[in-house]
């Protein structure tokens, strides 16, 4: 019993020494990198780990809460924001993650404060409440977010230009007349793949996206849909091997299928991320952002050695 105690200890500890390790990784990138050739591991519906019974199955795509997922090594957060009353809570659908997104922005904020040689970059997607709510996430931001940690976007950005900084990414754009932080997505292929999306600026500054978010086959035919995703994946990650240096890409690893009880999130996840995991422990090249559902450690490390 005494040693089986031992062994249990020294495995957690192994485990949280890895994710302080990973604290700031970013520290080891050459300041004259382009941001958009840094393999960045992300998460997607990253506010999910608050989300309770009886939803947990099919809206949950996270167990780590964004503390834990900065100390891991994540450094894109996909925050979905909705008016709930007068305030802006992050939901997954209809799921509750019982997180607001001032409460989300403020952990991301001492994080950097914390590991100033780091960067992140947020996605924002309303998750509902029409044109105000995205109205009211940009006016956040503002209010929230010290200036000195909001990045300016270019396409050449590079890493010294952005350290200790957030980079900000839209899905949805402001009324007219409202400046936002960061860029917004146009062209965005939602359930599909494009490699002619863009990223502008409030100041008309832009840059090609390469973007891969093909989520759903919209049935429960788990085995179809697990290999054209992976397909897409794969296809989009040896593209980037070869492309300009002022491309940007978001490769989504996230998927699902069914409906209700019978979604498989977890499930697929286990087979794209090792599909994935398998794939860069044989090629160490840059494969721009990847967000997943139930990243390992592993697998969050693997990414990241990709900059070595």
């Amino acid at each position: 019993m005494k040693r089986f105690s031992v062994i249990g200890f020294m495995m957690v500890f192994a485990a949280v020494s890895l994710q302080a390790a990973n604290e700031n990784w970013m520290a080891g990138l050459p300041d004259s990198m382009p941001v958009c050739r840094v393999s960045i591991p992300g998460t997607h519906d990253s506010g999910t780990a608050g989300v309770r019974f009886p939803m947990r199955h099919y809206a949950r795509t996270q167990t780590m809460n964004l503390s834990e997922q900065w100390e891991a090594g994540i450094r894109f957060f996909d925050l979905r924001p909705k008016l709930d009353g007068d305030e802006l809570k992050i939901y997954h659908g209809p799921a509750n993650c019982h997180l607001t997104l001032e409460e989300a922005l403020a952990i991301l904020i001492d994080k950097l404060e914390l590991n100033p040689t780091e960067f992140c970059i947020i996605m924002t997607n309303s998750a509902g409440g029409g044109q105000k709510a995205v109205d009211m996430t940009m006016d956040l931001i503002s209010a929230v977010v010290p200036s000195k940690m909001l990045a300016y976007f270019r396409p050449d950005l590079t890493v010294a230009d952005i350290r200790g900084r957030m980079l900000f990414m839209h899905r949805n754009a402001p009324s007219a007349g409202i400046d936002y932080p960061g860029v917004v997505t146009r062209g965005w292929p939602g359930n599909g793949m494009s490699r002619q999306a863009r990223i502008v600026s409030s100041e008309g500054v832009g840059a090609t996206l390469w973007a891969q978010d093909f989520f759903t086959n919209g049935s429960r035919d788990g085995e179809s849909y697990l290999k054209s995703k992976w397909d897409n994946m794969y296809r989009l990650m040896r593209a980037l091997y070869g492309a300009d240096d002022k491309v940007w890409c978001i490769n989504h690893a996230s998927g699902y299928t069914g409906t209700g009880v019978s979604t498989n999130i977890r499930r697929n996840a286990q087979t794209i991320n090792k599909h994935l995991l398998d794939y860069l422990l044989e090629n160490r090249s840059t494969v721009g952002i990847i967000p997943m559902d139930f990243p390992s450690q592993e697998l969050i490390d693997a990414i990241i050695d990709c900059n070595k």
